[in-house]
Parts: structure tokens; sequence; C-alpha cells
């Protein structure tokens, strides 16, 4: 009989589970309150203009520190990093409570995203070394389930501080959650033992995340002003170049794992591409009320926890998995598309994407960390949501340019209009699905790979913890 997951909270895994869940839950819910509480931000302190800075810089920040967080848990232990996580969320927060100017406030997104680098790599770190095998995918299953929960809850309190006691509080509300999560974590690791620092020869791969992160940036620049994509290619060909000559690279060169980070590109790049415009087309192009987009968004996560939880239970071969949220991603995406059903066909189709997401979660984590080394299973688990972050770049640029390719100059000016209904909006977001879709496809293609037996495989958490 398979353990449940009440298992992962008994001792000794409490706390852990406790510090790792509230890491992830803390860093999607903070991004969720704060672009809620920006519009309010920009119309107290000026800046209207810069709101998409503050979001880009954060996604750009994560991408840098994200591979980086993955090999000094894999250097120095698990500990070392969540206090760096911990220093840099407290130091953006206090800042951003205290921006007088909305640069102020994109430096304090961009040094968050320094902090959530780590902090989504700690608890991959933090199962990776201490759960048990046959616990393992639940603990994945439960941490890509946080992301769904902070989804409901994020935009609503947000939302909740900003009108009531003002923006200010979507920074200083986090100060006591991240004195909470840190308690938990010391907790935890005073009932684990701690590695032993390794003192490797092989010095940091800074050059690789800073490429990956500019082009990242080209990327999000790109949907406002197609014609910089073309510059996004100087620092992605730089990066695959650099790859192919470090001894230590981004991500692990074999075809599993290669495999893995290719389909969580491809699909993150699918689902978050068409995010991007699916609200517009519901309150421009069909005129329905904010309402209906907020249901939207609430059924989508509902699908990805769903998703993530039931395919932990289920324990089929994690590639079956993994084809399986592919596919669905992909179909989901397509079938928005349709010039059919109204605004009930993207709704539904936009939640079976998210189901898919929920789905493949889990068990791509399992296939990298089973395809790496013993000793680098923070660089393996966290090429995961490294590979989504850029996937995000890419599908947001892939949909920029899409939807302003597909309408005229006067009926992107009417769509910007409050109030607006632009009938011709509708077909310009059908086109981006269309795009969105073909991008997720790639990700099927990749799945072939993952159908190879991995070539190394981590030894047991019990020997690792020991080592």
């Amino acid at each position: 009989m398979s353990p449940s997951y009440a298992a992962l909270f008994r001792s000794p895994y409490r706390a852990m589970m406790v510090a790792a869940l509230g890491a992830t839950f803390l860093g999607s819910l903070d991004a969720l309150m704060v672009v809620t509480a920006l519009p309010s931000a920009a119309q107290d302190i000026g800046g209207v203009d810069l709101i998409s800075l503050a979001v880009g810089a954060t996604m750009v920040t994560i991408v840098m520190t994200l591979p980086l967080a993955g090999a000094l848990i894999d250097r120095y232990g698990v500990a070392r990093s969540f206090a760096i996580a911990c220093v840099l969320f407290s130091a953006a927060n206090v800042l951003g409570g205290l921006a007088p100017s909305m640069p102020v406030v994109a430096l304090s997104r961009g040094v968050l995203g320094l902090g959530a680098g780590f902090m989504f790599a700690v608890p991959l770190g933090l199962f990776a070394l201490y759960v048990p095998n046959e616990l393992r995918p639940r603990a994945f299953g439960l941490n890509a389930a946080m992301w769904g929960v902070s989804a409901l809850i994020g935009p609503a309190l947000g939302a909740a501080l900003t009108g009531s006691v003002g923006w200010r509080w979507v920074f200083w509300v986090n100060l006591p959650l991240i004195a909470i999560v840190a308690w938990a974590a010391r907790l935890a690791l005073q009932s684990h033992p701690a590695r032993e620092p390794r003192h490797d020869a092989q010095p940091l791969n800074v050059v690789g995340p800073v490429l990956l992160g500019t082009t990242v940036l080209f990327l999000l620049v790109a949907a406002r002003e197609p014609a910089v994509a073309l510059a996004a290619l100087v620092p992605a060909i730089a990066f695959l170049a650099h790859e192919r000559r470090t001894a230590v690279p981004v991500f692990t060169h074999r075809p599993v794992s290669i495999a893995a980070n290719v389909t969580a590109l491809a699909a993150g790049s699918a689902f978050l591409g068409a995010e991007v415009y699916l609200p517009l087309q519901l309150q421009v192009g069909f005129g329905e009320p904010v309402a209906v987009v907020a249901v939207a968004l609430v059924l989508t996560t509902l699908g990805w926890t769903t998703g993530s939880m039931v395919a932990a239970r289920i324990g089929a071969p994690p590639r079956d998995q993994i084809m399986l949220g592919s596919l669905l991603v992909f179909v989901g995406t397509l079938m928005m598309a349709l010039p059919a059903g109204g605004v009930v066909l993207p709704i539904v189709c936009y939640a079976v994407s998210g189901l898919g997401m929920g789905i493949a979660s889990p068990a791509l984590f399992e296939v990298v960390l089973a395809d790496g080394d013993a000793g680098r299973e923070g660089k393996s688990t966290s090429s995961i949501p490294l590979a989504r972050q850029v996937g995000a770049g890419l599908g947001t640029a892939v949909a920029g340019i899409v939807f302003l390719a597909s309408l005229s100059d006067q009926a992107i000016k009417a769509a910007e209009r409050k109030g607006a209904h632009v009938p011709a909006v509708v077909p310009a977001a059908r086109h981006t699905y269309i795009a969105a879709a073909l991008l997720s496809a790639i990700g099927l293609v990749a799945c072939y790979w993952l159908r190879r037996e991995p070539s190394h495989a981590v030894a047991p958490s019990a020997d690792r913890a020991a080592a």
C-alpha cells in the first residue's frame, strides 16, 4: 500500500514540509499580491508606464538566480541558501514598502527576484535530499499545488490590502510570513544532518545565468517592441555557446534531462503565452465583467492543483505523466482558438491546460532528479522552474508579437480605453492561442527522449543524507 500525504506531516518531516511549502507559497503569493497592487502604487507615486518594468524585473532576476541557487545548494547545503532567500526577501519587501517612486519599486522587485530564485530552489533541494523515494512524488505534488493555493489567495488579499490599509501593505504583510518560514526551516534543519560543504575546484557558473536572464529581458521587451526579438538572439546564441564550453553548464547535458527541460520550457511558454491575452479577450473582446476573468483564472488554478495532487497519488510512470500533461496543454491551448463556444470555450480549455501543467509538474522533477548525479540535486531540480521562466518570456514575446500583428492601430487604441468593447480583440487573441499551441508541440516532440531510461540514478535520500 502506497504511503499517504499524511506521512509527510509526521515526524521527522513535519517542520521541513512547513518550511518548504511555506517558501513556495510565500514566493508565489508575494508576486500575485504585488501585481494586483501595482496600478494603485503607480497612481499614488507616479510611473504607470513603469509597471511592466516592475513585473519583468522579477522574472529576469529569477532566471539569473535559480541556477546559482541550485549550485549553492549542491555545494554548501540547504541552510545557507535558505538564509540568503530570507534576507533578500526581507530587504526587497522593506524597500518596496518604503519606495518613493516606481523606479524604486522596480528595483525592489528585482531584488525580490534574486531572493525568489533561492526561495523556489530550496524546497526542491529539501525534497531531493531528505524525503524518501516513496514519498517524494507526493512532496513534489504538494509543492506544485502551493502555486494553485496562492493563486486563489494572492489577488484577493492584494486587492483587500490595497483597498483598505493601502498598497504598501502588500509588502509589509510578507515580513511576518518570512519569519514563520525561517523559523520552520531552522527547526527542520536541526532534525536533519547537514551536508558537508563541497570544496569543488570548479567555479560557479555566473556567465550562463546572466546571458539567460538577458535573453528573457529582451523577450519581455519584444512583447511590446517586436523588433527587439531579433536582439534576443545575441545573448541566446552566446548562452548556447557558453553551455557547450563550460565545465559547469546551467542544464544537465544528457538526453533525458534536456528533454525534460525542453518539455517544461515548451509547456510554460504555451500556458503563460495563452494567459497573456485571455483576460483582454474576455473583457474587451466579449465585453464580459472582470468577475468572468476571475472565474477563468480560478478554474485554471483548480485544474493545476487537482492535476498535481491526483498525479502524485496515482503513481503512474513519470514519463507517461509528462506525456499526458503535455498533451493536455497542447489540446487545451489549441482548442481555445476555435471560433465557437463564446466565452465558455476558452475558459474551459484553459482549465484543461492548467490540469495538464499540474499532471506533468511533479513527474518532471522526478525525471531530472533520477537522471542527475548524486550531490547535484539542487542543479537538477532547479532546472525545471528555470526552464519554465525562460518559457514564460518566450511565450509572452510570441503572444505579444502575434497579437499586435493581428490588430490595426485603430483597434489597439480603442482597446486601451476604459470600458472598451472591441470585438476585433477576440480573433486576435485566438491567433495568440494558435501560436502558443505550436510552442507546446515542441514539448510533445521532446517527450520522445523521455522514454529512454536515465543513464544515471541518484542514490536513495537516506544514503545521501548520511554521506
